[in-house]
């Protein structure tokens, strides 16, 4: 999975890609009942100088594409967003797995519109090579590590797949969820393993040398994906969706554009289908974890 980055295309490249294929549309959002400003949230990214960097390019594709301009709303944390969007404050929101969920079981009406597919989109558990574990059941007993509290990767599918292996969560092992700290506590022998998602496997390696291993592997995750507030009009959303699709590539080459983008190497924009998130749903469920 080391050195998979690829070559980002600048801002204004990936316009001129938008361009070149004919995707400038003659039709805008506001044909279609999209407000004239379309304010934008990201469930991941908190503060508007780190918005900006993340999604700056991402956002002038998106403009151009649609037609319409697009206005960063910052947001601390998921129940900041389900705020905003409940409250018309936000329209459009970047989010993963998980803070899907939450917002669908607050918001009646929230619209998906399209997935950010990504490979490597997976859990697993980091354990050392001495250890003797083979299988997950052979965790009974100890301390495991995770990421912080409804991180779709790092909490919510890891403790999904030791209930799945025949473990209780509250009584067969103890989860800390320490999440920048939880390479350090394995390296140090202060938990037994680590649940965390596989694009982390690399960078725990050049920190941790040699001498641990994956126990084990999810099957891929569900896609990121853009959510529109349930205030925005159906077919406002549907050419949000048309244009965005349309513009796949373009986006991804925006998306790409900043450092420290590489977990969306290999993306595209696909359509939604919320079936696979069942998979994120029925683990809030079967751990009696509420999705807020």
């Amino acid at each position: 999975m080391n050195g998979r980055r690829a070559p980002a295309l600048c801002t204004a490249s990936a316009i001129a890609v938008l361009a070149s294929a004919g995707t400038a549309a003659a039709e805008t959002g506001a044909d279609h009942g999209c407000p004239d400003t379309l304010r934008y949230a990201d469930t991941g990214v908190e503060g508007l100088e780190e918005l900006r960097r993340s999604f700056g390019p991402f956002v002038e594709v998106m403009e151009e594409a649609l037609g319409v301009s697009v206005e960063f709303f910052p947001v601390g944390n998921r129940t900041a967003v389900v705020n905003a969007l409940q409250f018309e404050q936000v329209d459009v929101v970047m989010t993963g797995p998980s803070e899907y969920v939450a917002l669908q079981s607050r918001i009646e009406g929230a619209q998906p519109v399209v997935s950010l597919s990504r490979p490597d989109y997976a859990s697993i558990f980091i354990v050392a090579e001495d250890s003797g574990y083979e299988e997950l059941t052979d965790l009974k007993g100890t301390k495991i590590a995770m990421k912080d509290v409804g991180s779709t990767t790092g909490h919510i599918i890891p403790a999904y797949m030791l209930h799945e292996a025949g473990l209780d969560v509250d009584r067969d092992v103890e989860i800390l969820n320490i999440d920048g700290t939880r390479f350090q506590a394995l390296i140090n022998r202060d938990v037994q393993a680590v649940g965390t998602g596989v694009r982390d496997w690399d960078s725990f390696v050049e920190m941790a040398g040699e001498g641990y291993e994956i126990l084990v592997q999810s099957p891929p995750m569900p896609d990121d994906l853009i959510v529109a507030g349930a205030h925005i009009s159906p077919d406002c959303v549907a050419f949000m969706k048309d244009r965005m699709m349309a513009n796949g590539e373009a986006l991804i080459q925006a998306t790409l554009a900043p450092e420290g983008r590489d977990r969306y190497v290999g993306s595209k924009l696909v359509d939604v289908d919320d079936s696979s998130y069942d998979v994120v749903r029925e683990a809030y469920a079967t751990l009696g974890l509420v999705a807020e």
